[in-house]
């Protein structure tokens, strides 16, 4: 290892892994707040299994739970109160009656658009002011961690 490989470890890998660190478990803090209560009348594992659901509809439970990273129980669970709500239908496919298909209503639709806008402004508002090619960087950054994590 070169004198200058050894410098990136420790220090700016050691800044990403503080980082990444600091990511995780300010979602960890975010789940954990999601326990205790709704934000605008949905968890964020609901709105997470909603945006999952946006654009591959109809989609299966655990086709739901994949994408959004949530426990297939979990999903199942929640679907429950979400077609109560009146937020997705689960009907059974015509062409294989063991599975049951979700599927967004408008009024899910409508509840899933103001909440992406929120995110969006979010989002907008904690980037600004970082250039579009430190963005690219940092997406990049986050494909590698993820690659490297899923081969783990």
């Amino acid at each position: 290892m070169s004198f200058a490989a050894a410098d990136r470890d420790e220090g700016t890998l050691g800044e990403v892994r503080e980082a990444f660190s600091a990511v995780l478990g300010a979602e960890r803090r975010l789940r954990g707040r999601d326990q205790h209560g709704k934000v605008e009348g949905l968890t964020v594992a609901q709105v997470r299994a909603l945006f999952a659901l946006d654009g591959r509809a109809p989609a299966t439970a655990g086709e739901i739970a994949e994408a959004a990273r949530l426990s297939p129980a979990a999903v199942s669970g929640m679907l429950d109160e979400l077609e109560r709500d009146g937020i997705v239908t689960r009907v059974r496919c015509d062409s294989d009656r063991r599975r049951v298909l979700v599927t967004l209503t408008d009024e899910g639709r409508a509840v899933l658009g103001k909440r992406r806008r929120v995110w969006l402004k979010r989002w907008e508002k904690a980037l600004e002011d970082v250039p579009e090619r430190d963005l690219e960087a940092a997406a990049e950054v986050m494909r590698r961690i993820a690659g490297m994590l899923d081969e783990i």
